[in-house]
């Protein structure tokens, strides 16, 4: 037994022979436990609000067993976990992980006085009913010492924070131990990492995307009957933190008679070698509230319901009310939402077969959305490029980065999972594409949302038409549609100063080029089937010059 599993052992057992344990406690016996404790309040709707510190994930103070090698500092941080929680009396909450169809529960340990931390992923992950189980498969420890006060007054960079997460080598050995941070996140991506290595890993029954799903059944027209049929469609949804997943998750396609559309999961879920997907929590979701308004009305009901728990929210002095629009206190804002209170939201949390899968960015130089080819898919989810947002490191917020498979939470050998990934697209005849929801063009005008999901309605009732030629990202262009602004799509259209788009694609691939080398350095070859499929230098680009003159 390694040495965190030992300490998660050892501080629940001696918890519970000394009478110190909180266990098997209901979703209301937990909220009543947090109420208690200063800094946790009851809003004016009856939901639960409380700030965390920090108030984000500790990106830069995480690490994990695979990728680094673990020694002494490790054991000492093992063995002050056991001497910080003996003194403390902890709550200690199980719950299941998915459906519960794979055999696998979590275990979150915690100081009594972090009880609201309990509530949020009671509502995330589990029932309301109680449970306690025998032998969790994932543990997650969270405790505090003497500068967890001082942390406060400084910058993320410089806290005193310690995230060490034991992946092992079979069930019941994956243990995270957060030192200094409670924030709700680093339990929910604790379980996030451990799926990730598990299935890919331990079960190797596929691999854990960073991606949602939803399933929409469409009128769409058939071309063997030649006449539209009601059609189901499973398409994943993939995007770093703050790029639009969950508001693209949880809008309604559906517009005709007997048409329907809901979610099946938000953040995460294994994408199996069958094609098919599981999303792994099933009480509610963990959603960003910066921008949360009207415009995104199911997840806006939910978070002013009673049943949420906003982690980092503004509120308003007495009669204590949410204001989402107030993002002083921080842009990462989080409440978790019950999927009894999303209307969308379906009733399990698998899909057979998933028949697309979007990959979101925020890149200018991006079309609204492009086609790609498995190979090309497989690329760019090796490039990764988005933005850097609130919620991993907040000092980069805003700030354009490349995050292999969009998932800073991967453990193990990438161009493994990349392989993976690459053959069930191939088996399984997944249709994949590019959508930008940032700004794009010389202006870097805002591609609206309106604008987003009438490109992906077209995209799923084969009302989009793409391009035979690629563009100057390599990547096939929308020609043609039926709701969407054609206009608007195409960035480079959308570039008047071609001396411009020159030098920002220079720095580009530039850029791109300095990933290539650094990956492949590290982890090897790509197969050049793959890794040709897009460009990565600015002279690679085919015809180049009769692009920008279009």
């Amino acid at each position: 037994m390694n040495d965190f599993k030992k300490a998660a052992v050892r501080i629940y057992n001696d918890a519970k022979k000394e009478n110190r344990l909180i266990e098997g406690r209901t979703l209301d016996e937990l909220k009543r436990i947090a109420l208690r404790h200063e800094g946790v309040i009851q809003t004016q709707v009856g939901s639960v609000a409380a700030d965390s510190e920090p108030m984000s994930r500790s990106a830069p103070h995480t690490r994990n067993s695979v990728d680094h090698p673990f020694g002494e500092p490790e054991e000492r941080l093992a063995r002050q976990a056991v001497e910080r929680l003996a003194k403390e009396k902890i709550v200690c909450l199980d719950t299941m992980v998915g459906d519960g169809r794979d055999g696998v529960t979590a275990r979150f340990i915690m100081p009594e006085p972090y009880a609201q931390i309990a509530y949020g992923l009671k509502l995330l992950m589990d029932s309301p009913a109680a449970r306690v189980v025998e032998d969790p498969t994932y543990t997650v420890l969270f405790f505090t010492d003497e500068a967890f006060e001082p942390n406060k007054k400084k910058k993320l960079l410089d806290k005193d924070i310690t995230v060490r997460l034991w992946m092992g080598e079979k069930r019941g050995e994956q243990v995270k131990i957060c030192r200094n941070t409670v924030y709700l996140g680093e339990a929910k991506k604790a379980v996030f990492m451990f799926e990730d290595w598990r299935v890919k890993a331990i079960d190797r029954t596929g691999i854990f995307l960073h991606a949602g799903a939803r399933r929409d059944w469409l009128w769409i027209h058939d071309l063997e009957t030649d006449r539209p049929e009601l059609t189901e469609t499973v398409t994943a949804i993939s995007g770093l933190t703050a790029t639009g997943k969950t508001t693209t998750l949880c809008r309604r396609l559906a517009r005709l008679p007997r048409e329907s559309s809901e979610m099946i999961g938000d953040d995460g879920g294994i994408f199996g070698f069958d094609g098919s997907y599981a999303a792994f929590e099933i009480g509610g979701l963990y959603v960003k509230t910066e921008g949360l308004d009207e415009n995104q009305p199911e997840i806006l009901r939910a978070a002013e319901s009673r049943d949420a728990f906003l982690e980092n929210v503004a509120v308003t002095k007495y009669p204590y009310m949410p204001d989402f629009k107030d993002t002083r206190k921080t842009g990462n804002g989080r409440a978790v939402v019950t999927r009894e209170k999303l209307e969308i939201a379906s009733a399990g949390l698998r899909a057979d077969r998933l028949n697309s899968i979007v990959m979101l960015t925020r890149n200018p130089l991006a079309n609204v959305i492009s086609k790609l080819t498995p190979e090309q898919a497989t690329m760019m989810f090796i490039y990764g490029e988005s933005i850097e947002s609130s919620g991993g490191n907040p000092e980069e917020a805003g700030r354009f980065k490349r995050e292999f498979f969009l998932d800073p939470f991967m453990a193990g050998d990438r161009l493994e999972h990349a392989m993976i990934f690459y053959e069930i697209l191939k088996k399984s005849r997944i249709k994949c594409y590019l959508a930008n929801t940032g700004t794009i063009g010389q202006g870097e005008e805002k591609v609206t949302l309106r604008q987003s999901l009438a490109a992906y309605n077209d995209m799923l009732r084969y009302q989009l038409r793409f391009s035979t030629e690629p563009d100057y990202l390599g990547l096939h262009y929308p020609i043609k549609c039926d709701r969407a602004n054609l206009d608007l799509m195409i960035a480079h259209r959308l570039f008047p100063d071609r001396e411009l788009l020159r030098k920002k694609l220079v720095d580009f691939f530039r850029g791109r080029e300095q990933f290539l080398e650094a990956f492949e350095g590290k982890y090897g070859k790509i197969p050049e089937a793959i890794r040709e499929s897009v460009p990565y230098r600015y002279r690679d680009i085919n015809d180049s010059e009769r692009i920008l003159a279009e």
